[in-house]
């Protein structure tokens, strides 16, 4: 069981580590992906979201929306022994605000992340 809990990267260094490093796949204009294989068989995962991306509510939204994605049985095995950061990048300001839960969780789950 221990395999298969997710830890959080906090430090900047493994973000920064992780945006020179890491592959980065963009499944849409709005969201970046960026992994990286570990060693072990525990799974990193983290989010970026600036203040360019909308207001503290929206950015909550969209970080409760990972954590939510990255919990499913169908994620884990996807991410299983890899380091992922989710980047949003900026878009006019009300795009956010209409994104729905569906619309995101179809740009997930079309992302194939290598073995």
């Amino acid at each position: 069981m221990e395999n298969n809990k997710i830890h959080f990267l906090k430090k900047s260094s493994d973000f920064l580590f992780l945006n020179k490093n890491g592959i980065k796949l963009k499944p849409t204009k709005w969201l970046t992906i960026q992994y990286v294989d570990t060693e072990s068989s525990i799974t990193y995962f983290g989010v970026t979201a600036s203040r360019k991306v909308g207001c503290a509510v929206i950015r909550n939204k969209l970080k409760r929306w990972v954590r939510n994605s990255v919990k499913s049985a169908e994620f884990i095995s996807k991410l299983l022994g890899k380091k992922v950061v989710f980047v949003f990048r900026p878009q006019t300001e009300q795009f956010y605000r209409s994104l729905s839960y569906t619309e995101f969780i179809n740009a997930v789950q079309s992302v194939q992340i290598t073995k």
